[in-house]
C-alpha cells in the first residue's frame, strides 16, 4: 500500500496505530510499556498491542521526526513534535471522533475503574466458576489487594 512515513504499511491497522499512538503521546511523554499499558486500558483488556508492533513503530516515528527520545534513568521516553501534531491535524482519517480523553491515572480513577471490572465479573461469575484456573487467578487478586 503506502510507504512507511504514510503509514500504511501492513494494512490499516498501522495506520491506526500510529496515530494512536502519536494522539497518546500528545497529551503526555511515555516510555513504550506506558504506551500498550494506556492502548490496554483504553480497549478495557480486550486488546493489549504486543511489543513487536509498538517499538519498531516508534522507532519509525522517531526517525521521521515525528517523535522526540529522550533517555532517563535508563528508560526511553517518547514526546511527539511539532512534525507528528502536523501529522495527527491533516489527518484525512476520521481518528479523533473514536479517540476518547484519556483520565489522569489516579488512585479514585483506578479504584473506579476497578468497580466496574468487579461489576463485569459480577455479571460473569458462572463461567468464572467453571473454569478452575480462572478462580485460582482471581483469588490471587484477592490476595494481592487484601494486602493493600
Amino acid at each position: 500500500m503506502f510507504d512507511k512515513i504514510g503509514g500504511i504499511h501492513h494494512g490499516h491497522r498501522e495506520f491506526g496505530l500510529k496515530f494512536w499512538l502519536l494522539s497518546l503521546l500528545e497529551k503526555q511523554e511515555s516510555t513504550g510499556a506506558m504506551l500498550i499499558d494506556k492502548m490496554e486500558q483504553s480497549s478495557m483488556g480486550f486488546w493489549k498491542p504486543s511489543p513487536g508492533s509498538i517499538y519498531p513503530l516508534l522507532s519509525t516515528l522517531v526517525s521521521d521526526g515525528s517523535l522526540k527520545l529522550k533517555v532517563q534513568d535508563g528508560k526511553k521516553y517518547y514526546k511527539i513534535t511539532d512534525k507528528g501534531r502536523e501529522l495527527i491535524n491533516n489527518s484525512w482519517f476520521p481518528w479523533k471522533k473514536f479517540m476518547r480523553p484519556q483520565a489522569t491515572n489516579t488512585i479514585d480513577n483506578t479504584l473506579n475503574d476497578m468497580e466496574n471490572e468487579v461489576e463485569y465479573l459480577t455479571e460473569k461469575s458462572e463461567d468464572i466458576n467453571k473454569n478452575p484456573s480462572t478462580k485460582a487467578q482471581l483469588k490471587k487478586l484477592v490476595e494481592k489487594l487484601k494486602k493493600i
